[in-house]
């Protein structure tokens, strides 16, 4: 009996150390198989260094620059610079920070031999483009004019006005003239008259030239001078003409595209061409 419970109890014991050690091997095979799963999940995603350095030599080569010039401008692009340009190309981004004059020029150089070149084909391209629709629709006009005429005249408004009123705020010049026209009975025009010289006093040869709406000769308007008390000084200094409006007025207003119910509209003359001006924008 004690020889068998022996063996029983030597049975366990080899069951056990028998299971350890399967244990132990099992532990150890998927500790392997882990950390081959691990290696070779990082391993197809990381970029080598030599396949950076021909991706950046191939960029850089496209502006003709090197491939530590290129580097140098995706740094700037990581800064401030790249925040608020973000689609600033390299050759402005190390022109605007270069370190020498040296370098400045040439990225200068090499802005314009490539506008250059872009410019020439765009140009080629256009030529093409025409040859290619005239040939294709021999009877069609590429563009329609009249289609367009709104547009123009929109445009036409907005930078008449423009004019105007840059040339109201800047300073007047020698030879401008300011024409104004005024009604035959006129309470403002005294006042209105005396700030338009003012305006010229610091400029050579120019004057205001007023003009009688509805006056039918010279003696009207001489009438109209004497009823509004003209100073006789503003004439004897050149600051003052009187005229008749024969259609000037008229002419003016058919060409200008600024519209007004002014009483009394004010043109500035200028080498020539004429400006409707404001009373607002001169401080009248």
């Amino acid at each position: 009996m004690d020889s068998a419970r022996g063996d029983t109890v030597n049975h366990q014991r080899t069951l056990a150390i028998g299971l350890i050690l399967l244990l132990s091997i099992s532990g150890a095979a998927i500790a392997d198989t882990n950390e081959v799963l691990t290696h070779t999940s990082q391993t197809p995603g990381a970029e080598t260094p030599i396949s950076r350095t021909i991706e950046l030599q191939t960029l850089a080569k496209r502006w003709g620059l090197d491939q530590e010039e290129y580097q140098r401008y995706l740094d700037l692009m990581r800064g401030p610079l790249g925040k608020w340009n973000p689609d600033l190309d390299p050759l402005l981004a190390l022109g605007m920070f270069a370190e020498s004059p040296q370098e400045e020029q040439r990225y200068a150089e090499l802005y314009a031999q490539q506008e250059f070149d872009l410019t020439g084909r765009t140009l080629q391209f256009q030529q093409a483009y025409r040859a290619a629709f005239e040939r294709l629709f021999p009877n069609a006009k590429m563009l329609d004019h009249r289609l367009l005429a709104p547009y123009f005249a929109h445009q036409q408004q907005k930078s008449a006005m423009k004019d105007a009123k840059r040339l109201a705020q800047k300073r007047f010049v020698d030879g401008d003239r300011l024409l104004l026209f005024v009604p035959t009975s006129c309470r403002e025009c005294l006042p209105v008259i005396s700030r338009l010289i003012s305006l010229l006093s610091s400029t050579q040869q120019s004057g205001v030239d007023v003009y009688v709406r509805d006056a039918q000769d010279d003696g009207a308007v001489r009438a109209w001078a004497n009823a509004h008390a003209i100073k006789t000084a503003w004439f004897n200094g050149g600051n003052l003409t009187l005229n008749r409006d024969e259609g000037l007025l008229q002419r003016l207003k058919s060409q200008s595209t600024v519209s007004t119910a002014d009483a009394m509209p004010i043109f500035l003359k200028r080498n020539g061409r004429f400006f409707q001006l404001s009373r607002e924008s001169l401080g009248i």
